[in-house]
């Protein structure tokens, strides 16, 4: 079934009778599932989350707008207190399409864009998003099945400077302080995650910057990996701490990525102690470290003043199995740092006398 987003009231720079329409479009696919909800070409204001269920598939034009007129995030794919499991909530949700438009300038609040948790099959493709203040475009919190296609991810504010963690797509885990806006905290983990053909930049809105990390994870619990995560064929620009920042994650391809005048490029880390380090019942369980990372055919272009490569851990524990061949090097300021490492693969890497820093690899 198709239905047209005017059909229940869609005005057009009309923050109540906007909200209203596309909500009452969202629990009408609810109720008849699958359904297709497509929205025409015009700017479209929202000014508090639109909630998307089950088997629906939302279809921007490309000159669609949904712009954030409030405080809160704009998406997201379950009601607040209610406690979905495992992957058992809200899933098989298709976004296509349009521009999602977090109005940054005129509303400059923390939060983030999309909230997708607790599901399976996630596809976001041929988005744009924009001018995200402290929060995050995607938080992909308990996902298997999450595949971003052709999607740009423009502007982004740090407002008071303590956001230098923040992703444009986070990585995430269902645990306390990960994911507040909806689900149990269950340990439930995002995996099996295609990224490709993605641009992240500027959006040259006043206020703006680019963003500071890309892709990556800062959160994790002992024996919870993420797992089989590729992210290949993208763009970072100018980004503002390491555009790649995966953690503790077994089974990651990173290949024909282009690094552009990057603070840094990839890092990968262990987790070494603390909150991350504890079981799912709370107990702190010790270091852990990733297995099966592969970083190749990658272009690294321009100063960087972070490594381009950078894998470390902690407490003699290592890595098992890192592969780095193929990159390419442009810069003399470009430099790698591989510490904790069972089992490197280490070759072909050219274009410039790359700085190779190696602590107690195997």
């Amino acid at each position: 079934m198709i239905i047209n987003a005017k059909q229940f009231g869609l005005k057009g720079k009309s923050k109540y009778a906007d909200t209203r329409a596309m909500q009452k479009a969202l629990n009408y696919a609810k109720k008849h599932k699958p359904t297709t909800i497509y929205v025409p070409e015009g700017e479209y204001h929202i000014r508090k989350p639109l909630v998307i269920y089950d088997s629906t598939t939302l279809v921007l034009d490309e000159a669609a707008v949904l712009k954030r007129c409030g405080k809160d995030t704009m998406l997201k794919n379950g009601r607040r207190f209610k406690l979905y499991y495992g992957y058992k909530g809200n899933s098989h949700i298709h976004i296509s399409g349009g521009t999602f438009d977090m109005n940054g300038f005129n509303y400059p609040y923390n939060n983030t864009t999309m909230c997708m948790g607790h599901a399976e099959d996630i596809q976001i493709q041929n988005v744009t998003f924009k001018d995200v203040v402290g929060g995050h475009c995607l938080d992909a919190c308990g996902i298997n099945g999450l595949y971003i296609n052709n999607c740009e991810f423009l502007g982004f504010r740090d407002l008071d400077g303590t956001r230098f963690f923040s992703e444009a797509v986070q990585i995430d885990i269902q645990v306390p302080g990960a994911f507040p806006k909806f689900g149990a905290t269950d340990g439930t983990i995002t995996k099996n995650v295609i990224i490709e053909h993605c641009y992240f930049g500027n959006s040259n809105t006043p206020t703006m910057q680019t963003w500071n990390r890309a892709i990556g994870s800062h959160a994790s619990r002992y024996d919870q990996y993420y797992q089989n995560i590729h992210i290949r064929y993208n763009t970072f620009d100018g980004l503002n701490q390491y555009a790649l920042t995966p953690l503790k994650s077994k089974d990651t391809y990173i290949h024909h990525n282009i690094f552009k005048n990057c603070t840094g490029g990839i890092r990968f880390l262990a987790v070494k102690d603390g909150k991350n380090a504890k079981d799912l019942k709370g107990k702190e369980q010790g270091t852990q470290a990733g297995s099966n990372l592969n970083i190749y055919q990658n272009s690294f272009i321009g100063k960087m003043s972070k490594e381009s490569i950078r894998i470390q851990s902690y407490n003699d524990v290592k890595h098992q199995t890192v592969l780095i061949a193929d990159n390419s090097f442009k810069d003399s300021s470009q430099s790698i740092h591989l510490q904790d490492i069972a089992s490197l693969i280490l070759f072909n890497n050219k274009d410039s006398d790359i700085k190779i820093k190696k602590v107690r690899v195997e």
